[in-house]
């Protein structure tokens, strides 16, 4: 298989030439997703967590910057970092930050990883072209030939023919191997990235700091019919002080009366 492959390189076939091409490209694209993913992306999350947590319920706000800082520029630290400089300006814009941050880091994970399927493919399909395109020639030269050469003259058009397709089951097995790798350093990395942001929530914007102005709105709502019923209640109170005050002025006014009376 060797021996034909490096045959029809050294005879300029231009199906080989072209899985070569698109070979390189894919390998390029599977070793930049694996620095990104291994060395760039990864850091140890759960050391990093529980250092951030430390100093987090300390008040320690700027070393838990200057942490973020130091393990890494994107990833986990990037969204603490966005997180705690949220917390130390306005701490109700926490959790909106530490969830826009998330949405905007997590597409780059899986960024490029779909072409590597799609390069493989191209692959195997030129490769099935070629064969297919050898087969013809070896075939349609076997009308021109004598008996005696029209055996041998098939037998190494075959030969030939299957050398694309073999190359390209060859780029495909090592390309789709290295995708699905690649898909589980994702996935996990995917997993670490939604835990943390969990722990980032739980630290900075809890549960009760949030449920604070619902719970305000629902108490200003409620007590409003209460607020209501003492105004009615003083109103009520009211009319039967007024009564007396009425009586009162009768009561002066007979006795001035019968004083008058009296003088007259």
């Amino acid at each position: 298989m060797w021996s034909e492959v490096a045959r029809s390189l050294q005879m300029g076939n231009g199906y080989v030439l072209t899985m070569l091409a698109i070979g390189f490209i894919a390998c390029i694209l599977f070793f930049e997703r694996l620095i990104m993913l291994q060395a760039v992306y990864h850091i140890n999350f759960s050391k990093f967590l529980n250092s951030l947590r430390k100093m987090v319920l300390s008040e320690d706000l700027n070393r838990a910057v200057n942490l973020c800082k130091n393990t890494s520029s994107t990833s986990l630290p990037k969204i603490a970092c966005r997180a705690l400089e949220a917390a130390d300006s306005d701490p109700t814009k926490v959790r909106g930050t530490i969830e826009e941050e998330a949405l905007e880091f997590l597409p780059s994970i899986e960024r490029r990883l779909g072409a590597l399927p799609a390069l493989t493919l191209l692959i195997m399909l030129v490769g099935i072209l070629g064969t297919i395109d050898s087969l013809w020639v070896a075939f349609q030269s076997v009308d021109v030939l004598d008996t005696a050469k029209k055996q041998a003259t098939i037998a190494q058009g075959i030969a030939s023919s299957l050398s694309p397709t073999a190359l390209g089951l060859l780029f495909g097995t090592i390309l789709l191997s290295g995708y699905y790798l690649l898909k589980g350093m994702a996935i996990n990395l995917t997993e670490s990235i939604h835990h943390g942001v969990a722990v980032l929530i739980n630290l900075l914007a809890p549960r009760d700091a949030i449920s604070y102005v619902p719970m305000t709105e629902h108490s200003e709502i409620s007590h409003s019919p209460q607020s209501e019923q003492p105004t009615n209640e003083k109103i009520a109170g009211a009319a039967p002080a007024a009564a007396p005050a009425e009586e009162s002025f009768d009561d002066v006014s007979i006795e001035d009366i019968k004083d008058e009376e009296e003088i007259i």
